[in-house]
């Protein structure tokens, strides 16, 4: 896979497309989203010498270039990957028993209602409720959840999920990326005079994470851990030229600030092979997104007992349970029409969905799961080719 690193070499703005009059600064998201990414590797492509260099009327095939990501990395002194981190899976929840240092990891998975039980949160169409399993746990969620597994905890989550005690978060994974407030005060030209209202703030994400020192999740020490964004995109053809991106410091995000651009020294993780088999024996499987997905009905995809728009197995697949927080909101400038985008409604990176596979045989099945792992999922071919929807499988095995 052709995999991109973006360094960010100060903290990086990343917008919803809301207007900065509207909240009264310049904020930033928890992480970038896809469009984000995409407009900006395509922009690095499209440019010769820091100038955009391609016409409006081949913007269309601009758009087509596709661009998956991003997934975070944390990198070596060197600049290699060292290990890919994941959004955290929505159907694992931590609970802390009174009394314990350390909480609990509890998974959910989906059943009927028993008799005795009633909710009215479900929507239609014969979703199961998701539910911890054995009896029901006690504690309290606690502080400081990881909201990015190591790849290596994630992929064990997608293959055996289990129920576990004392767990370490800081082996786990990390936070959220820290954020770093600034303020700016708009001087007048050739003097040492405030311009009257001219006083804003700007947050940017940092991407270098502060590491922790034994089990005290606030003591950290003075050797900061360096992230990288990373994008996959194979480049294109555009008004008869090939473009691709180049090794470069370009700018990302709001304000122009400045990121390291440069090829990976490895590629995205490979789909598991026990969960592949397990997938074409059971014909069950969970989806897991690792960037937010755009569902025209909201929460559930539109291939929801239908085929896959980004497969060519006959596979047909339902949803049967899912595990999706709430929507998050965003926008954005349409370059090619001059106006902006309209909002979408998302679903969250690390949702869940507890699929059944129907139709074909075995050989079909794992087409299916080669052909989904690291795709992007959405509704839309655009909102695909943005990098809307990056998922992978795991296993959903009986109880």
């Amino acid at each position: 896979m052709s995999v991109w690193l973006i360094e960010p070499l100060d903290p990086l703005i990343a917008r919803d497309g809301l207007p900065a009059a509207a909240v009264g600064k310049f904020s930033t998201v928890g992480f970038p989203y896809p469009s984000t990414t995409a407009g900006a590797a395509r922009t690095r492509m499209g440019s010769e010498g820091g100038a955009f260099v391609v016409q409006r009327e081949a913007l269309g095939e601009l758009k087509n270039v596709e661009v998956r990501g991003p997934l975070l990395a944390e990198l070596a002194e060197n600049g290699d990957v060292l290990q890919w981190l994941a959004p955290a899976p929505r159907d694992a929840v931590f609970l802390r028993p009174e009394g314990e240092d350390r909480p609990n990891l509890h998974r959910l998975i989906p059943r009927p209602l028993e008799e005795g039980e009633a909710t009215d949160a479900l929507p239609e169409g014969g979703l199961l409720p998701l539910f911890v399993l054995g009896e029901a746990p006690t504690g309290k969620p606690p502080g400081g959840i990881p909201s990015f597994w190591r790849w290596e905890e994630l992929e064990g989550w997608l293959l055996a999920p289990k129920d576990r005690t004392g767990v370490d978060f800081g082996a786990l994974g990390i936070r959220k990326l820290p954020v770093e407030t600034r303020t700016h005060l708009a001087l007048q030209p050739g003097e040492r005079v405030g311009i009257d209202g001219m006083f804003f703030q700007t947050a940017g994400l940092r991407f270098l994470y502060p590491t922790q020192t034994g089990e005290n999740e606030e003591r950290y020490d003075l050797s900061p851990r360096r992230l990288a964004l990373s994008v996959w995109s194979p480049g294109g053809r555009v008004a008869g030229r090939d473009l691709a991106l180049a090794e470069q410091i370009a700018p990302l995000g709001g304000e122009r600030r400045l990121a390291r651009w440069s090829k990976a020294s490895r590629g995205w993780p490979e789909l598991p092979e026990e969960v592949r088999e397990s997938i074409a024996r059971t014909a069950r499987a969970r989806l897991i997104l690792l960037t937010p997905a755009v569902f025209a009905t909201g929460a559930l995809p539109g291939w929801n007992e239908g085929l896959a728009p980004w497969s060519g197995a006959r596979i047909r697949i339902t949803v049967r349970a899912a595990s999706v927080p709430r929507p998050e909101i965003v926008s954005g400038w349409d370059l090619e029409k001059g106006r902006p985008k309209k909002t979408k409604r998302l679903a969250a990176a690390g949702s869940v969905y507890f699929l059944e596979l129907d139709g074909g045989g075995q050989d079909d099945l794992l087409r299916w799961c080669e052909e989904t792992w690291l795709a992007c999922v959405s509704d839309d071919a655009q909102d695909r080719r943005d990098g809307f929807g990056l998922a992978v499988l795991g296993t959903w095995e009986e109880s």
